[in-house]
């Protein structure tokens, strides 16, 4: 016996403990909460309207269910009417239906009925224990609907200090800080709480690390000073936690390089587009315009940089940055130094052999720099992630001269290993252009990539050496004005150098031909008709030597042009064969494929011998057929007289169109 009487007076004395725990409460005042995401009126009066509609047959437990299933801090609902009035509670994630009132659901009752709109806090102890709630009540028209939300225990909420026994002690200097959202707490404990300086106050003694003075401290009255410190006369409303004064950025000026940026990168974007239009013009087709688009892609890549950099300093985008700029590095000044490269193959007059280098070895060669160049980035971020996950940042803490403090990314020894590789790359296609000084290009396109390459490393050299001495100490505005400077400088005056002698050079072709057929077809018109002489060439039946331009159709102007560019390839491949008498009179250019002068075996120079008594016999006799080159020759063709294996010659392709000569 003396075992379950002793097993129920402990029963008893925990219930007991329990209810004197708990007790229920209700503030003195009305509190409208301030942190709701959503408006509890608009949804009293959703339900109301949906329980209208059908006033024959409303059903209260569905109405709760849907109530309590749109917010999850709706913790209980009240519908009401003539005739019928419930309760209904979400305990436990369950609903439970009170359609009478009893002495535990009391308190929701009286709050609800003392409240008009929003209403006193009250606390709860029986079913939803320790908890405290809002209490919202909105009658439409015979209905009467109530909410019951949830409250986010807050010390800092100066509406809830009731709740508390008292506010928080932060000093007017100060913010307050909820350390804790406490929800559904079995208590209400003081002192879950910060107090943060307020802005243009800092504490004094405070480090990088600090976060604020702990409530539980002041509650326990172990922390004395607490006062915040104004900031100094340099920066009032701007410092930081320990008193230096915080840089202030500039949000026009970074807009305004943003948008230069942009409009930088649209030009571009068209710029492609004309080059593609225009690619089978030969100013666009001798400059391999696939390159020329690649070119492109990759000022485009170097132009957003800067954007990026013009954004808040974080782990990405410290670890972005260099992504962009090395792809569009590669890609940009990769497409240009592959173009000297070729250049300089085709111009190789030592050797008895042409080489030939295609549109499509090069793209190769390109996609290989490319594919290098990831592999490299990617070992850069494997590593600085490396790094991060041991605790090093990439972001520091810098210092203007005048002492203001910022953050940024963290300069790396990786970077000046990158930086040494642009400049090797650089200088690599400044060898590559002296060394094919001597040849002559069209358009002079040699000179104007050398200029180029010239031009991005004096700029490259100049900046990263500034940015090791003087870039650290300045403000960052004028640190991103500067990168967007070097980028005008760079990737603009490289734009212009590459692309607009291209262009310039087409419209002074279309003119000066335009205005040859202009000036020369009046002026013949005034000679006697026995002076008029047949204009046709060899690959045209069209005669215009008695007719002006605005009577010629187009077919007769294309046909007279074509003509007119035969008779160019053809004296251009009697120049190259009489210039360069290494080179092969064999159709294609191409020597056979037995002509080796590097690679000889022992005993080859007999054999040599040999060949050349047996050729010399035969030599006399196809002397004239290999060496003629006439205009009249039906069989020959642009294509076979030059040195090129890339195909048909790309000149047919540039005949201007009608509109241009008018």
């Amino acid at each position: 016996m003396k075992t379950p009487s002793t097993f129920l007076l402990l029963l008893l004395a925990t219930v007991n403990s329990k209810y004197e725990a708990c007790k229920i409460r209700t503030l003195s005042n009305n509190v409208t909460p301030t942190r709701l995401n959503y408006n509890a009126t608009k949804l009293v009066d959703d339900t109301a309207t949906k329980l209208l509609k059908n006033s024959q047959n409303m059903n209260f437990s569905l109405a709760s269910r849907k109530l309590l299933s749109m917010q999850p801090d709706i913790a209980g609902v009240i519908l009401t009417r003539v005739d019928e009035r419930i309760l209904a509670l979400k305990i436990n994630s369950r609903l439970r239906i009170f359609p009478n009132r009893t002495a535990e659901t009391d308190v929701f009752w009286k709050a609800f009925n003392e409240a008009d709109g929003w209403g006193k806090p009250f606390k709860d102890c029986i079913f939803l224990a320790n908890s405290w709630f809002y209490v919202y009540k909105h009658p439409v028209r015979k209905l009467g609907i109530g909410l019951f939300i949830t409250i986010d225990l807050n010390q800092c909420d100066r509406d809830l200090e009731e709740i508390f026994g008292g506010p928080d002690k932060c000093d007017d200097s100060q913010i307050c800080v909820s350390e804790h959202g406490t929800k559904m707490e079995q208590h209400q404990h003081r002192g879950r709480y910060r107090c943060v300086c307020q802005p243009g106050f800092f504490y004094p003694g405070a480090n990088l690390t600090w976060t604020g003075i702990s409530g539980d401290e002041l509650e326990n009255g172990k922390i004395n000073s607490t006062r915040c410190l104004p900031c100094s006369l340099n920066c009032p409303d701007h410092c930081s936690i320990n008193g230096v004064c915080l840089v202030l950025e500039d949000f026009n000026l970074r807009t305004c390089i943003i948008i230069i940026q942009l409009v930088s990168m649209a030009i571009v974007l068209l710029l492609a587009m004309v080059v593609f239009k225009q690619r089978k013009t030969k100013a666009i087709a001798t400059g391999m315009w696939t390159i020329l688009e690649i070119i492109l892609l990759g000022i485009l890549s170097l132009y957003s940089t800067v954007v990026i950099r013009s954004l808040e300093p974080t782990i990405v985008r410290c670890l972005l940055e260099p992504w962009i700029r090395e792809i569009g590095f590669i890609i940009c000044y990769g497409a240009i130094i592959l173009k000297l490269y070729r250049h300089l193959i085709e111009f190789r007059t030592r050797k008895a052999h042409r080489w030939v280098v295609k549109d499509t070895d090069l793209l190769k060669y390109l996609l290989i720099m490319v594919l290098s160049g990831l592999a490299y980035m990617a070992a850069f971020t494997a590593l600085t992630l490396n790094f991060i996950t041991e605790n090093y940042s990439v972001l520091q803490i810098g210092h203007t001269i005048t002492g203001e403090q910022f953050e940024g990314c963290k300069y790396l020894w990786w970077d000046y290993v990158t930086e040494v590789g642009e400049a090797a790359i650089l200088v690599f296609g400044i060898h590559l252009a002296y060394a094919s000084r001597n040849a002559r290009t069209q358009f002079h396109e040699r000179n104007f990539l050398c200029a180029a390459i010239s031009l991005e490393l004096a700029i490259s050299v100049i900046f990263y050496i500034a940015r090791i001495f003087i870039l650290n100490e300045l403000h960052p505005d004028v640190v991103l004005v500067i990168y967007c400077v070097r980028s005008q400088l760079s990737q603009t005056v490289t734009l212009l150098l590459i692309f607009l002698p291209k262009f310039w050079y087409q419209q002074k072709q279309v003119r000066s031909l335009a205005q040859e057929y202009s000036c020369r077809f009046p002026l013949d018109a005034f000679k006697d008709q026995t002076s008029h002489r047949n204009l046709s060439g060899n690959n045209s039946d069209v005669e215009i030597g008695e007719i002006t331009i605005a009577d010629m159709n187009p077919d007769d102007i294309r046909a007279e042009l074509k003509r007119l560019y035969l008779q160019l390839e053809m004296f251009k491949a009697k120049t190259i064969c009489r210039d360069n008498p290494h080179i092969s009179k064999r159709r294609g250019g191409r020597k056979a494929q037995h002509r080796r002068f590097s690679l000889q075996k022992k005993g080859s120079r007999e054999k040599v011998r040999r060949t050349m008594s047996l050729h010399s016999r035969h030599k006399d006799r196809k002397r004239e057929a290999d060496t003629e080159v006439t205009e009249a020759e039906p069989s020959r063709t642009p294509e076979d007289s030059v040195c090129s294996t890339e195909g048909p010659s790309t000149i047919y392709a540039d005949l201007p169109s009608t509109n241009q000569i008018n």
